[in-house]
């Protein structure tokens, strides 16, 4: 029977009685095979249909696809006896287990990361036979990095028996193999950390006047408790789809009595090379005296043999005699009709549920092992405060509220996603989430569904019936009643401290909230409902105490993907600051099928940004809605749920826009009489000289590597006032500045202020004249991985510094740092941002003698020069393109890496390496790929494999594409190899077309387009009825020449979408003038630009600043 809420509510007021895990691992290794048999022990599914029904995953795509794409939280109960001290009879202790079933595919690690700070504690699955994969590194650190305390399960113990056929004693080998490879990636984790706090130490030891005495002695962190070991009780064995697993804790408790051994002691012998010696009823280390005996360790003798004979007996080599003797033995009550069934495997199941149930095990260890809120808070807290913006403003009873985890304290609670819900689908009362199973309710249900398929038989039997015409006139009629429920937002949150009650009014934190500025970034809120969250629906409650992972709904157009709630009085940390998640890399742009729908897709599109932690959503200068996923498999997911949940309308998408970086290299001898790299630049009577030189690669890693440090010290000194936005620079029409605050943000002051030694020694291996005290800025973005360096001393802003209050400072500094800012967003290879540039300005003179003055118009025209001149100096140099790639980790058995490799070639890619897995038939291969040849590349090796390997693409930054685009072959070898026409493929310059034909198609169109239009007019030799039948149909063949999506070249010749739908004839007419006045729009501006500012009628002024953009786009390229 399922477990009554009114159970779950009353623990939920008892910290020590909670227990807030999430289920991590690689995709496929069993993370949700393994929740249904946990949920099968509370009634919430059949014990028959464990391992089978994945209920967590609730979407339809998770279950055709059999992978996780969401996480799903559900509350379980468990019940404990023990004996206390002091008491002969056991007594029971309930517990309550917030469950969080967490995606293993690399494209929604997102949902790794918010579930794991909603959480105290970590089920880390691992598949026995595929051992440590890619993302079983990544879950492990991620609940390293967390603080949380993880426990070990080792699945598809099965397949060690039936797919590989390994004996007892060599699964036990591999076995150990297995958790020491699992305790390798661990510790590497610890001697990290053990190398920081190192390092930490000395700097303090050498910053101290004082190193005498105990305060300069280094205390090293214990490891003691890290490691996975069996008999510690942190590991389970097991098999989720067979319904079984075990930890060495309940084998001791089997054997104490048999063996007349002390429970503890046996636990620890029960796992290592511990030998039982039958004459002396002793455990011993060395098996010297058991010559010529079968010599086994404990745990295969006591434990692997019988689980093998289960297996033996039921499945491989059915044997009712030996069945019966097992089930005697272990003094089971087996049901006659899974004794009698001619399906071993029943039986089989039947045996284990009884024996060594899988969800009494996990549940064992969650409750001995992982910590409650109120213990782990206490541990946890201080970290989490630690990587906040301003914690040293946050109130001291507020912090001590979360360390305590006080249900009375200041209210503290953390937001980590939000999920768009259908508002049918919130229950507003207690009884619509109860389950009521009263024989008047089963009538009830029996009584609507007989209406229900009487119903359906009567529009069955009128469907038969309809004619033809029937069905032509209902085509013209009203339209079947569609769903007019609305998604409503529903927030996932973890109570830290206090209370959080309906209806309360409660403040609401922005990612970008400062204690230090309490009143920015904050809002109140009141909510409207709490929720107990029970994976596929929600039991609704009046309040929420501290330690509980709850639903939240009341925060609709309030809440961007995070958040904080606190008390109006006590404002407390901005815990959403913390939350990272990987950079979406794959970017399309989206557009109704339907113009008219454009609103409904523009909504659509901003409730799939909050819902998705991971999802990126923007408008281009073009008037493109571009959407920016993580993957294939992601931006499958979203598009799915744009058009059926969303925007509930068709929507097409582009090919996928791939980002590109462009650098520069020393490209060989320079052979013109003028330095390198120089550029000047002249407007009026300023003049400016800038000189460029390419980074090392050193410097440019650590720059992109680093971007969090630079933006938090930038930050600072916006904080401090070092630096100043100039609102008043005039920015050409497009291109617009990114600010601060979107991207991941570093507050440690001690990582921010190492950043200036760091750069300072990469400076000097340069053999730079410069220091840091002369950077000016970063750039693009101004943190990107470009320096800006001041040589003329002109420009008083500095990052490093108080800045230079000496000097005659410029009143162009900032257009010239404005300038160099869109330099490096825009590179003059195809309009990528750069990496890897130096730009140092040599001089900066005004002439005075010159009368007037500089013309009010010259700030503008200096950012523009600026910009032109840094390109100018670029071009001396070697071009290169960085692509970006991605790090493919492939598991396959040895009769298909041929194809495999084949793959992986003709996506010109390059494997790293290849490796077999100690004890099994697969290999691991490592592949380097980039991400514009990757698309299909998952689809295709499955096919080619036939489903026997599954690869797994994890974003690797941007690599260097080693060669000039625009080189040509000159000397006597090179025409001797590539020939006089240079016939090899030149897959720089291909990649670099492809990038420009892209970003022009749209002009390209226009153009296309306004001179098809002028032939059509010009046929003025047909007559009105010839005429009228070709307009009647051009409107429709005037759309499919328009680029896809085309939805901003309608925006920009101003046309109503509706005229498409029904008036044709109308929009035609409509569109050729339009058509018209664009081309002579271009026709003025290719004369010159100038022509668009002046003279224009009054009609053609709205649609001149769209021109202008595209105008310089054509020209540019």
């Amino acid at each position: 029977m399922p477990i009554p809420p009114e159970h779950l509510m009353r623990l939920q007021r008892s910290p020590q009685s909670i227990r807030n895990i999430c289920i991590l691992a690689h995709v496929d290794h069993g993370k949700t095979s393994l929740s249904d048999n946990l949920l099968a022990s509370n009634g919430i599914i059949s014990q028959s249909m464990q391992g089978k029904i994945r209920y967590l995953d609730s979407r339809p795509d998770e279950q055709a696809r059999g992978i996780t794409m969401e996480s799903s939280a559900i509350s379980l109960y468990f019940k404990v006896l023990s004996k206390k001290n002091g008491e002969e009879k056991p007594v029971g202790q309930e517990y309550l287990i917030n469950l969080i079933d967490s995606p293993g595919h690399i494209d929604f690690s997102s949902e790794v990361s918010t579930a794991s700070r909603l959480c105290d504690g970590a089920v880390v699955v691992v598949d026995v036979v595929e051992g440590v994969c890619s993302q079983t590194v990544t879950v492990l650190r991620q609940a390293w990095v967390e603080k949380m305390k993880p426990i070990l399960v080792l699945n598809k113990f099965d397949r060690l028996i039936t797919e590989l056929q390994l004996t007892p004693i060599e699964a036990y080998t591999h076995l150990k193999k297995l958790i020491e490879q699992i305790n390798a990636v661990v510790g590497s984790f610890f001697a990290g950390q053990r190398m920081e706090e190192d390092m930490k130490w000395r700097e303090r030891v050498e910053s101290s006047t004082n190193v005498a005495g105990s305060n300069a002695e280094f205390v090293e962190s214990s490891d003691e408790d890290l490691y996975f070991a069996p008999e510690n009780n942190n590991v389970v064995f097991g098999s989720a789809v067979d319904g079984w697993g075990f930890n060495i804790s309940q084998f001791a408790h089997m054997y104490e009595r048999k063996l007349g051994m002390n429970k503890d002691k046996l636990q620890k012998f029960l796992w290592g090379d511990y030998y039982f010696d039958p004459k002396t009823k002793a455990v011993v280390t060395k098996p010297d005296g058991l010559k010529g005996k079968n010599i086994r360790p404990l745990f295969v003798q006591l434990v692997l043999e019988t689980i093998w004979a289960v297996y033996d007996s039921c499945l491989l080599n059915k044997d009712a005699g030996k069945s019966d003797k097992i089930i005697k033995s272990l003094d089971l009550k087996i049901p006659p009709r899974d004794l009698a069934s001619k399906d071993g495997r029943t039986l089989m199941l039947s045996i284990f549920s009884q024996w060594i149930p899988l969800s009494r095990s996990i549940l064992l260890s969650v409750i001995d092992i992982l910590p409650s809120p109120a213990t782990a808070q206490k541990t946890r807290i201080p970290m989490i405060l630690e990587g906040t913006p301003g914690h040293e403003d946050i109130p001291k009873k507020v912090s001590q509220a979360m360390v305590d985890c006080d249900n009375t304290g200041p209210l503290t609670a953390y937001i980590s996603k939000v999920l768009a819900v259908n508002e049918k689908d919130i229950p507003t009362e207690r009884k619509e989430a109860s389950q009521d199973n009263s024989v008047e309710a089963l009538r009830e249900r029996s009584r609507k569904a007989r209406e229900l398929a009487l119903a359906v038989s009567e529009v069955e039997q009128s469907l038969a019936s309809t004619t033809l015409e029937d069905e032509e006139e209902d085509s013209f009629g009203e339209k079947p009643p569609t769903d007019t429920s609305e998604e409503k937002i529903l927030g996932f949150a973890r109570i830290y401290s206090g209370t959080l009650k309906i209806g309360e009014e409660v403040c609401l934190l922005n990612p970008n909230y400062n204690p230090s500025n309490p009143g920015e970034h904050c809002i109140t809120v009141k909510p409207s409902g709490l929720f107990l969250l029970m994976g596929r629906e929600m039991i609704p409650i009046e309040e929420a105490p501290a330690g509980n992972i709850v639903g939240i709904t009341g925060l609709d157009g309030q809440i961007l993907k995070s958040g904080s709630l606190v008390n109006l009085e006590d404002r407390g940390p901005n815990l959403a600051s913390t939350n990272v998640s990987a950079p979406p890399i794959l970017r399309v742009a989206v557009e109704p099928v339907d113009p008219t729908k454009i609103p409904q897709v523009e909504e659509g599109l901003r409730l799939l940004n909050m819902s998705d932690p991971c999802v990126q959503v923007y408008q281009q200068e073009t008037g493109e809605q571009i959407l920016a996923t993580a993957g294939e498999l992601h931006l499958e997911r979203c598009i799915k749920d744009l058009k059926e949940r969303f925007a509930k309308v068709d929507v097409h998408y582009s090919s996928p826009i791939v980002p590109y970086r462009e650098t520069i290299v020393d490209g060989g001898e320079w052979k013109e009489d003028r330095v390198r790299g120089r550029a000047e630049i002249t407007v009026e009577s300023l003049s400016l000289q800038v000189q460029i030189y390419p980074l090392s690669l050193e410097m440019t890693k650590y720059l992109s590597a680093n971007g969090d440090k630079i933006r938090g010290l930038i930050a600072a000194n916006l904080k401090k006032g070092r630096q100043e936005v100039n609102e008043e620079v005039e920015v050409e029409e497009g291109e617009i500045p990114v600010a601060i605050g979107a991207e991941n943000v570093e507050y440690d002051e001690n990582k921010i202020n190492a950043v200036e030694d760091e750069l300072t020694q990469l400076l000097q291996e340069e053999k730079c004249e410069y220091s840091t005290k002369d950077i000016v800025a970063f750039g693009p973005r101004r943190t990107g991985p470009n320096i800006f360096i001041d040589a003329s001393g002109k420009i008083a802003r500095r990052v490093f510094g108080s800045g230079r209050e000496d000097i005659d400072r410029s009143p162009y500094e900032e257009n010239i740092l404005t300038g160099f800012q869109f330099a490096m967003n825009k590179g003059p290879l195809c309009g990528e941002p750069l990496e890897g540039v130096c730009c140092i300005l040599k001089s900066l003179t005004e002439d005075a003698t010159q009368e007037g003055g500089v013309s009010a118009s010259a700030h503008g025209r200096v950012i523009s020069a600026s910009r032109e001149g840094i390109h100018q100096g670029i071009s001396d140099w070697s071009h290169r393109l960085k692509m970006a790639t991605y790090m493919c980790e492939i598991q396959a058995p040895a009769e298909v890496l041929g194809k495999v490799y084949g793959v992986i070639t003709k996506r010109r890619g390059k494997v790293l390496t290849e490796e077999m897995k100690e004890g099994t038939p697969f290999f691991t291969i490592q592949a380097s790929i980039p991400v514009a040849e990757a698309f299909g590349f998952s689809e295709e090796i499955r096919k080619r494999t036939s489903g026997s390997a599954n690869p797994q693409l994890v974003f690797a930054g941007f690599e260097m594409l080693d060669q000039d685009p625009f080189w040509v072959p000159t000397t006597e070898e090179e025409l001797e190899e590539l020939g006089e026409l240079s016939d090899r493929e030149n897959i720089a310059l291909s990649y670099v077309q492809a990038i420009r034909k892209r970003k022009v198609s749209l002009i390209s169109t226009i153009i296309s387009f306004s001179l098809l239009t002028s032939f059509i007019l010009g046929s003025s030799r047909l007559g009105k009825a010839s005429r009228k039948r070709r307009t009647s149909t051009y409107a429709q063949k005037v759309i499919n020449k328009l680029p896809t999506p085309h939805t901003p070249f309608l925006q920009l010749l101003g046309l109503p979408m509706f005229l498409f739908q029904k008036k044709k004839r109308k929009a035609c007419s409509f569109l050729l003038r339009r058509s018209h006045e664009m081309l002579f729009l271009f026709s003025r501006a290719r004369q010159t630009p100038a022509n668009l500012r002046n003279g224009l009628p009054n009609e053609l002024k709205p649609r001149r600043a769209s021109v202008l953009v595209l105008f310089k786009k054509e020209q540019k390229f």
